[in-house]
């Protein structure tokens, strides 16, 4: 039986049983290879844009599955390129900038839109996934946290149900999920409500970044630093009073 490392089993715990299930970016194959042991689905898409990863993945399959692809399909491509409009019904993206993951999602909107799941594990950016889900009428159902060695990833269960919609409909998505609270993107809003406990350790790693990004800002007197200099104030001074909650 394949062993998941926290990071991958946060993930998979997310795909319902049942699920027609895409794995973009698939790497070695391993959420593929859980899946299919565990009988949690028997449609799964495989998809990378390197042939190495495939080739390491049906190295696994004979290793863990005895070279039974039987409901697994890899495919090479690019993003959402591997999968039929339709095809599946959930799709994982994990392990890849929040920025690309733009890129994909809003290559095809049409593909996009007709997946019910989406679970994303964005390795940065994490703000500017989470604005621009909101904004085209996603709706983050839920956030968590999980540990991997010395750094803590953050996973966002997203459906699209209504999602593309009129600019009205997507506002009152976004003023339910940040309910009245703060509207700022760095920190998703289930963590904060639940008060996740590994949200602390989040909360300062981004902190650290976002010092060492304004100490170099400061170095410079141009219009456009002072200005990013003002806004990572901001959001430091956003991060204390979430830590601050948190904390108590």
């Amino acid at each position: 039986m394949i062993r998941l490392s926290e990071r991958l089993q946060g993930i998979a715990d997310g795909i319902p049983v049942g699920s027609r299930v895409a794995d973009i970016g698939t790497d070695h194959g391993y959420i593929p290879i859980w899946l299919k042991q565990t009988g949690r689905s028997g449609y799964i898409v495989a998809g990378d844009i390197n042939a190495g990863p495939l080739q390491k993945m049906r190295e696994h399959m004979e290793r863990y599955l005895e070279g039974d692809e039987e409901g697994i399909y890899p495919r090479r491509g690019s993003g959402l390129q591997v999968i039929e409009k339709g095809e599946v019904d959930t799709v994982v993206i994990a392990g890849m900038g929040g920025l690309l993951m733009i890129d994909i999602l809003s290559e095809d909107l049409e593909k996009t839109a007709s997946v019910k799941r989406f679970l994303l594990q964005p390795r940065n950016a994490q703000d500017k996934l989470r604005k621009w889900l909101l904004e085209q009428g996603f709706t983050i159902i839920d956030e968590k946290l999980v540990r991997e060695g010395r750094f803590v990833w953050e996973i966002m269960v997203v459906e699209t149900k209504g999602c593309f919609g009129t600019p009205e409909d997507n506002q009152r998505k976004i003023e339910t999920y940040f309910q009245g609270g703060e509207v700022q993107y760095e920190i998703g809003q289930h963590l904060i409500r639940r008060k996740d406990p590994l949200l602390p350790d989040q909360i300062r790693w981004k902190r650290e970044i976002l010092e060492e990004i304004a100490e170099g800002a400061c170095r410079s007197d141009s219009p456009q630093a002072k200005e990013r200099a003002r806004e990572i104030a901001e959001k430091l001074d956003s991060l204390e009073r979430i830590l601050d909650y948190v904390d108590h």
